[in-house]
């Protein structure tokens, strides 16, 4: 009867002291927050899926990744993929849904910042505009969601599909068990610029076919971020 007494006790200042802790993370978290994180992208498993859908590819100079308390970006990779067009992706994360948007994540890069733009009637979503006098084509694409076309540029459709990649089976366990936040702002910014001064715009089809491309390289596991929580 005593060990039972005794048993129990030491029960209660277990959950006692565990939930004293839990308390004291989640008051951190909210007067602290943790500073966003972008894993970085793999430039040569994302080189070889160009390479086997018959991109004549070279790489492109690295632009460095940018952090602050409300933002982070991995390196911004590149490939020059023939016919005058240049390739570039980076991974960004925002902390807030608020600033969940292509043109918010691509800021700290001027080689990213696209003006005049416009956004695209139909599916795929994605923006076109000119940057430094150049055509450019650019989009955000959700990994994990359920929707074959996971691309989007504002915060309302790119926030719908991370709702969407949220309500997965697998994506609520790991929130349940703490391995992923609830909503993880993140995408994978792809931009399409014509370096041929004579062009006026991208061509659609090759825009769709380098986003297929693009889209199959990033959902192979050699190109995914490892799990980790946001804030």
């Amino acid at each position: 009867m005593n060990d039972r007494i005794v048993s129990q006790h030491k029960l209660r200042v277990l959950y006692s002291f565990l939930a004293f802790f839990a308390t004291i993370a989640a008051t951190k978290a909210m007067v602290w927050p943790s500073r966003p994180v972008a894993q970085p992208l793999d430039q040569e498993a994302i080189s070889m899926v160009l390479t086997n859908g018959g991109y004549n590819n070279s790489p492109l100079k690295r632009l460095a990744a940018k952090r602050d308390s409300e933002f982070a970006t991995s390196e911004v990779i590149g490939y020059s993929i023939g016919n005058g067009l240049e390739l570039r992706l980076m991974r960004g994360v925002a902390r807030k849904r608020f600033n969940f948007q292509a043109a918010f994540l691509a800021k700290p890069h001027p080689e990213l910042r696209i003006n005049k733009r416009q956004l695209s009637n139909g599916k795929p979503s994605y923006a076109i505009g000119l940057i430094k006098s150049q055509p450019t084509n650019q989009t955000c694409f959700v990994e994990g969601g359920r929707s074959k076309e996971a691309f989007a540029v504002t915060r309302n459709d790119l926030s719908l599909l991370i709702d969407q990649a949220s309500k997965t089976k697998l994506s609520h366990v790991k929130s349940i068990i703490g391995l992923q936040a609830n909503r993880n702002y993140q995408c994978i910014l792809i931009q399409v610029q014509s370096t041929n001064k004579t062009a006026s715009s991208i061509d659609r089809l090759t825009w769709l076919r380098t986003l297929s491309t693009i889209q199959a390289a990033l959902q192979s596991k050699s190109s995914q971020p490892a799990i980790q929580s946001q804030p």
